[in-house]
């Protein structure tokens, strides 16, 4: 990289550009100049001077360097996140261009995904490493918004009646995954009258989602009809664990609004009691979120398309950035 200039400000320098932010990435990843200078087919040495060179264009310290120890500055973190974006970039651009849109997807895909889905998700990622073998699917769970740049992740699954602008790519996959149904615990009914009509909820100990015991006001809807019933209730015990809450009606704690997906086990087993069937709480849309670009990595195309049809059968493309 000549001295002073950007990395790719000089077309001549460009495959040794690529190639000093390859070894960045590779040193961060590794925490560990032999090991990135293995992987590179390069000695020590030249891996060494390929990320002072990268420090000394960009006027910043990006690595600290020890006898036993690499580790990123915050310069480096946020240097890291841009680099691996860059590299895939290219990497899935070159795969492109040479093999065509119907490149064999390969690679590991980070995915973000909401909690209390598992039992809805799960056998659709298996369904989908199944049919692409050479795409490793490694899944998060997180209920906080992850910043999918900044924490290298691949796509989000995101709950939410209405999601802010951005620069993402957005793909409402549905909002079966996210139905969502009143339980309790047996135990809980068998020690007090169990609610008859929906107004009864208000002598019930409340479970609600989050993590303020303020009043909440609860929205059922009826299948068959589209009625829709409001009731304000009492608090009873508050969580922002869908597995937490779980956990308390088990334990006969009252009343709470689950997805079928997360409690459908326990419904099945007899350990929790499905209220008021013919009503469900409308709950929000899931959406599947990447960064798109015009050269969007096979692997993230095709989980995308298959995320989406496994959930919405026959449904249109309908992305929004």
């Amino acid at each position: 990289m000549a001295p002073g200039k950007l990395p790719g400000s000089d077309y001549a320098t460009l495959v040794d550009d690529v190639r000093d932010l390859r070894a960045f990435a590779l040193v961060c990843d590794l925490r560990s100049l032999t090991a990135a200078a293995k992987v590179m087919q390069e000695s020590k040495a030249t891996v060494s001077r390929r990320i002072s060179r990268l420090e000394s264009v960009l006027g910043t310290e990006l690595l600290r360097r020890s006898s036993r120890l690499v580790e990123m500055t915050a310069d480096g973190a946020g240097y890291r996140a841009r680099v691996g974006a860059i590299l895939e970039l290219l990497g899935d651009a070159n795969a492109t261009t040479v093999y065509g849109r119907e490149a064999e997807p390969s690679g590991q895909l980070r995915v973000a995904a909401v909690p209390g889905l598992d039992a809805a998700l799960a056998p659709v990622f298996l369904r989908f490493a199944e049919q692409y073998p050479q795409v490793v699917v490694a899944v998060s769970l997180a209920s906080r918004l992850v910043d999918l740049e900044a924490e290298h992740f691949d796509v989000a699954l995101r709950a939410s009646t209405a999601l802010a602008d951005s620069s993402l790519v957005a793909v409402r996959v549905g909002d079966a995954p996210l139905e969502r149904i009143l339980v309790a615990s047996p135990s809980y009914l068998a020690a007090r009258p169990a609610p008859r009509r929906i107004h009864d909820l208000a002598t019930h100990r409340f479970i609600g989602m989050g993590d303020t015991a303020a009043p909440t006001t609860l929205t059922l809807v009826r299948r068959a009809s589209d009625e829709t019933v409001s009731l304000r209730l009492p608090v009873f015990f508050a969580s922002s664990s869908i597995a937490f809450t779980k956990e308390l009606l088990l334990a006969g704690a009252g009343v709470a609004i689950l997805p079928r997906p997360s409690v459908q086990r326990e419904l099945d087993e007899q350990r929790l009691t499905h209220l008021f069937p013919g009503y469900i709480a409308p709950g929000p849309s899931l959406y599947l979120l990447h960064r798109g670009g015009r050269f969007l990595a096979p692997k993230i195309r095709v989980f995308v398309d298959f995320v989406r049809e496994a959930l919405h059968p026959g449904r249109q493309r309908s992305p929004r950035r």
